[in-house]
């Protein structure tokens, strides 16, 4: 049920992290996959290879989702790559880490609120056309956050962005519906990659003691429901999130006190 093969899928923000994990859930699944990414090449252009090493292909498109241009640049080179898309994944966005409330400046707001709500916004829009011209429709999946729903101090701007992908995941939803194409949100709670890990003080153990299935959550984890939401298996399935957290989301407090 979970079978992609000759199926075409895009992942935005896909050359490290939860991205790079979808990517090659979705390649080990069979699909070919267009890899979007903004920054230094060299991580994407590594997972390329190791995409077609499975025998599928990943076409690469540098382009930043913040700016109009970015993003019709990208569904440019999508039309001309493949021709249409079955299974688009809109990970890409910014995350500005702690923020408290009086450091918020409107350039800081304008920035996440570009590439987090206007970037993905545009490219479910895009998607959805292209998707609508196949009879079969195709698959949305956005990447949300736990964040959404329950939070921390210092994570308004954080939260506000993925609310919005939240909320109007379940509007596009009820619009794309009748050309049979599904929309849903992903909200990961704590998914473990490399700027992370790297950080100063980072102690896996201390983290996973505080999640209810004690450890944390590897980008696997992200790119195993993301095939599952692309595939027939998932068919009557459309404008819902899925809390991929390890349980934390549940506690009624974060520590013992």
């Amino acid at each position: 049920m979970n079978d992609l093969r000759n199926k075409r899928a895009l992942v935005t923000g896909a050359a490290r992290g939860i991205g790079s994990g979808i990517a090659l859930a979705l390649a080990r699944a069979g699909a070919d996959v267009m890899l979007h990414f903004r920054g230094d090449p060299q991580d994407a252009i590594n997972l390329a290879e190791q995409i077609g090493a499975m025998g599928r292909k990943a076409p690469l498109c540098q382009t930043d989702l913040g700016s109009e241009a970015g993003v019709e640049k990208l569904f440019a080179d999508v039309e001309r790559v493949f021709g249409g898309l079955d299974i688009a994944v809109n990970n890409a966005g910014w995350d500005p880490g702690a923020l408290p409330a009086e450091e918020i400046t409107y350039e800081s707001y304008q920035r996440l609120s570009d590439i987090n709500i206007r970037g993905t916004l545009f490219c479910c829009l895009h998607e959805v056309a292209i998707m609508r011209r196949s009879p079969a429709g195709g698959s949305i999946i956005n990447i949300g956050s736990v964040h959404q729903e329950t939070t921390v101090p210092g994570r308004i701007l954080y939260a506000m962005s993925k609310g919005a992908i939240h909320s109007f995941t379940g509007a596009l939803a009820l619009e794309a519906g009748p050309q049979h194409i599904r929309v849903n949100n992903i909200a990961p709670g704590y998914i473990v990659v490399e700027r992370m890990s790297s950080a100063p003080g980072f102690d896996r153990d201390l983290i996973a003691a505080g999640i209810p299935l004690k450890r944390l959550g590897e980008p696997d984890d992200v790119g195993n429901m993301v095939v599952f939401l692309a595939s027939d298996a998932a068919s009557f399935i459309t404008g819902q999130t899925y809390v991929l957290d390890g349980g934390v989301s549940r506690k009624l407090a974060r520590t013992a006190t």
